[in-house]
């Protein structure tokens, strides 16, 4: 029964030292859209919320919006909306710098329209993918607000097609107490 009681209480120390067990963030996203041979950059939000599960280990759900479309070679492409869930890994904070990775599932959608001026002026093309999002980043505690991170990541969003998916992503993260 101590043995039992000690790996108990070995297990979830770590939380009370540690950040609360829930996090929310909100992300700006600077994406890279390449498809045909055409790239566009379109640029979204992202907002996300999540529990540890273990120490510097959680899941967490998600959703994206896009905030404006870029037009390239007589085309405007948009992330449209985007949502999943994910795992995520963590590293120990050092001098409130972490490094992480996250790897989840993602449905996302991408809308290209034709400009006036293209041959194709007035079509609309509107379309679901599903795939893997991985994104690999840093997080900066504030020394002030202790409860708040900054975060800088690499994010890519798979799917089986000609297609490729990128964001460079700034956040801010809110760890509960």
């Amino acid at each position: 029964m101590r043995w039992l009681i000690a790996c108990v209480l070995v297990l979830f120390s770590p939380f009370a030292i540690a950040d609360g067990r829930f996090y929310g963030e909100v992300h700006l996203a600077a994406g890279g859209v390449q498809h045909s041979g055409v790239d566009f950059y379109p640029v979204f939000g992202s907002v996300s919320a999540g529990l540890y599960l273990f120490p510097n280990i959680g899941v967490e759900v998600f959703a994206d919006t896009g905030l404006s479309s870029d037009k390239s070679d007589g085309f405007d492409m948009d992330i449209e909306q985007a949502y999943g869930i994910a795992a995520r890994l963590q590293s120990p904070a050092i001098g409130g710098l972490q490094g992480y990775v996250v790897l989840g599932y993602v449905n996302y959608t991408l809308n290209q329209d034709s400009l006036p001026t293209a041959s194709l002026a007035g079509s609309s093309v509107n379309e679901d993918f599903t795939g893997a999002r991985i994104s690999v980043g840093l997080m900066q505690r504030l020394k002030r607000y202790s409860n708040l991170l900054v975060s800088a990541e690499f994010r890519h969003y798979n799917a089986d097609e000609p297609l490729r998916v990128d964001a460079l992503v700034l956040g801010l993260r809110v760890n509960t107490p």
